[in-house]
């Protein structure tokens, strides 16, 4: 008489490699999950610096506009509570933020022109220095 072992479950090796598939996706997951946490982050930090940049072109480009044009032609801030980037809380700062003026010779106007190029530095989750800039030419009234 024959007696047929009948065993119900997994053996050792297709637990193992249940486990190695599970793991695999698991790890796939987590890489995937903080590379879209990262991207949103540099998004927002690039958001943030883009309203920064746009507020102080405006500025520059009213002073411009109304002939109260600054005494330095150039100038740059750094190190100043001025460069914060989000709006609540100065979670992050930018390195640096600046602008530059050169008066525009307009061909066959009489009208005074001034090239404005701002620019603003920060730094983003990673570390990496990136850079925004702008340039509008603006007429004196």
């Amino acid at each position: 008489m024959r007696i047929n072992k009948f065993y119900s479950g997994f053996t050792l090796t297709e637990l193992m490699i249940g486990i190695f598939f599970t793991t695999l996706a698991s790890a796939a997951i987590i890489v995937g999950t903080n590379h879209y946490y990262k991207t949103i982050n540099n998004i927002r930090l690039k958001q943030y610096a883009f309203e920064k940049l746009k507020a102080h072109t405006e500025l520059y480009k009213g002073l411009v506009s109304r002939n109260d044009i600054p005494s330095r032609l150039s100038d740059c801030i750094e190190n100043h509570e001025e460069l914060c980037l989000d709006a609540k809380e100065c979670y992050h700062k930018a390195n640096e933020l600046c602008y530059h003026l050169n008066e525009v010779d307009p061909l066959g106007s009489d009208a005074m022109r001034y090239e404005l190029v701002t620019s603003i530095k920060w730094d983003n989750v990673s570390g990496v220095e990136k850079e925004l800039n702008f340039y509008v030419v603006q007429m004196v009234f």
